[in-house]
């Protein structure tokens, strides 16, 4: 066998500093000929240095002495071959050239979950990384207890999970999409689902046990205090603070436990503002990208274990890469400007849609998400028309910049005008959103 295929337990932790005993930063090694050779493929750029690769910052896990990477591949986003579309089958030598990059750069935790690219990203990542040792990485994955009909679906589910990814244990497992009590208390209490898993953590098949939240704060309350969690994961990003982000991540601080952070860019809408916002942000450190101000107010925040990213394209995994190597704190005079933007920002009225896709598909073929993002970048360009504070003449050309962009961008078909109000993706919806509402609020100036 290859000296690549053989690199020892002990090297790869020494390598990825997994046997620290606390938050350490950036490191530069000499790339063994096995990591030099994933980059150099991952890359395929000869400008990049193989031979010496600074690492991603890892923090402490103060529960059992994990070093995690700050930034955690989020396995939802691959890119996708065709179109491009979600429907569109993953590309696979894309994600893996992305893969190994992350890897070669220190990035060690990896997320994924049953349904993520139509229950393709199991079986994907589980490859992926299965030419690195089993030790030197974290993968996480989540039980789908909206798939949970009766008692037996819990361990059958399970063990499929562990077969999709090729593995023998879950570094970190989660109850995925904890959004209400009913639905939580089927499932994990009345079905035993929260024991059964509790069983596999026992056995080290699971080593560390968790949810990710979706919910109101009734339901918080009541699954918070429910069991004694390893960690949970809750969106959270300088936006949702002032909404429930404060609530959830102080009420976890207070308990000890670590939080995992989803939507750190709010289905990526954090990763370019209005045009005020950024003026004011690129005012303060031109150098930086918008994303990374977003990754780096949660990489300040001391219960903050690890933000998850799903990054679609190198040249965003490579800024993630920049931004939590020799990671910087905000320093106050970058808090001020980024209040100031957050301000600027929020003075537009935007559709809080993530593009999780959890909503489709739709009986009627609306493109759900991509409505919302069309509508949400007319919001950033000041084309919404209002007959209620604009001039006839004013209302006529936004009305025309508004049809024309969703024209274009549905000349196949997906439209807002397409929707009933059938109500189906109302409870699919973890950010609560009122759908048929919203799109009828959009079909008035296209319909004239």
């Amino acid at each position: 066998m290859k000296e690549e295929n053989n690199i020892s337990r002990r090297k790869a932790l020494k390598i990825l500093g997994l046997g620290a005993a606390a938050t350490v930063g950036a490191a530069v090694f000499k790339s063994t000929p096995f990591l030099a050779n994933a980059y150099a493929q991952s890359t395929k750029a000869s400008e990049f240095d193989t031979n010496s690769i600074k690492l991603v910052d890892k923090k402490l896990n103060y529960r059992n002495n994990d070093m995690i990477s700050m930034i955690g591949f989020g396995c939802m986003r691959f890119p996708t071959t065709g179109d491009g579309g979600r429907r569109a089958p993953v590309d696979i030598e894309k994600t893996q050239q992305l893969v190994d990059y992350a890897y070669a750069h220190g990035i060690n935790y990896y997320d994924t979950a049953y349904v993520y690219h139509g229950g393709k990203s199991e079986e994907i990542i589980g490859n992926a990384l299965r030419k690195y040792p089993r030790e030197s990485y974290f993968l996480a994955d989540k039980m789908p207890g909206y798939n949970v009909k009766v008692k037996e679906d819990v361990p059958r589910l399970f063990e499929e999970q562990l077969k999709r990814c090729g593995v023998d244990y879950f570094d970190y497992y989660l109850l995925h999409t904890i959004q209400d009590i009913k639905s939580y208390e089927k499932v994990y209490e009345e079905f035993g689902g929260y024991e059964y898993l509790l069983g596999e953590k026992k056995k080290g098949r699971i080593k560390n046990l968790g949810f990710s939240f979706h919910g109101n704060r009734e339901c918080w309350d009541h699954v918070i205090d429910k069991h004694d969690w390893d960690f949970v994961q809750i969106q959270l990003n300088y936006i949702d603070w002032d909404i429930d982000g404060e609530y959830l991540y102080k009420s976890l601080e207070k308990r000890k436990i670590p939080c995992v952070i989803m939507e750190p860019l709010l289905g990526g809408r954090l990763a370019s503002l209005s045009k005020g916002a950024e003026k004011i942000l690129k005012e303060k450190n031109p150098d930086l990208s918008i994303a990374s101000w977003a990754f780096r107010y949660l990489g300040s925040l001391p219960n903050v274990l690890v933000s998850l990213s799903g990054m679609t394209y190198m040249e965003h995994l490579v800024d993630n890469v920049k931004t939590f190597t020799e990671f910087k704190k905000l320093n106050a005079g970058e808090k001020l400007a980024l209040n100031r933007a957050i301000i600027e920002y929020n003075k537009f009225k935007r559709i809080n849609c993530t593009a999780c896709r959890y909503c489709m598909p739709c009986p009627y073929d609306v493109e759900i998400p991509s409505v919302f993002t069309v509508y949400n970048k007319l919001v950033m360009d000041s084309n919404i028309p209002s007959k209620e504070d604009q001039s006839a003449e004013e209302y006529a050309t936004k009305r025309e910049a508004f049809a024309k962009a969703f024209r274009e961008e549905f000349a196949s078909g997906g439209n807002a005008t397409q929707c009933v109000g059938c109500g189906e993706c109302l409870e699919k919806c973890p950010q609560h959103l009122q759908i048929p509402d919203l799109m009828e609020l959009i079909k008035k100036p296209l319909e004239g």
